[in-house]
């Protein structure tokens, strides 16, 4: 009887054995799947900042409020925008809009707007085209509010995809024949 319990023991052993070893393997591919860029990543400020001298930009002016100049660490030199056509989107309209401006370091940077009826925000960008900071405001606020990527980041991902569908045809003649209107 001992010996068909060894066996037994042996045989648990080596299930284990095959268990244990095979979790760290099944880690390091899923880490790599993770890591590796997926079809849905895209770099809206290297699209948009690759045809920036053919984009009709406006003056902004106070475009971005003060306190959101504030928050962002931008605004240090000429504002200038260009905003999207007014969408809807769950029965309400949207508004959007791309400031270039400058950081407190005189690099140049990106800030986008979204505007619905109950909301404002104005995410700033890194060189990477992810989310840096952003402010948000209810409408009738007279107060700016920096926001965590926790909050903003569901908002900005959908915005992203929005803005990469307009930067994706630019140059095109598309976009040379319907260029948006602020």
């Amino acid at each position: 009887m001992n010996s068909t319990r060894f066996r037994e023991l042996l045989w648990l052993a080596r299930i284990a054995f095959v268990i244990i070893a095979w979790q760290p393997a099944a880690l390091r591919a899923q880490a790599a799947k993770s890591a590796a860029p997926t079809g849905g990543q895209f770099n809206v400020v290297k699209e948009i900042m690759d045809h920036k001298d053919t984009l009709q930009w406006k003056p902004a002016g106070n475009g971005i409020p003060a306190d959101v100049c504030t928050i962002l660490l931008v605004c240090n030199g000429t504002t200038k925008v260009i905003a999207l056509p007014r969408a809807t989107e769950g029965g309400q309209p949207v508004g959007r809009g791309v400031y270039l401006t400058q950081d407190d370091k005189k690099a140049e940077v990106l800030v986008l707007e979204r505007q619905t009826p109950v909301d404002t925000y104005f995410f700033l960008l890194t060189s990477q085209g992810t989310l840096a900071k952003a402010a948000y405001a209810q409408v009738n606020s007279r107060s700016w509010v920096p926001v965590g990527m926790a909050l903003a980041g569901s908002v900005f991902d959908k915005d992203k995809v929005v803005w990469h569908n307009w930067a994706s045809k630019l140059g095109t003649a598309a976009a040379a024949d319907k260029k948006p209107e602020s």
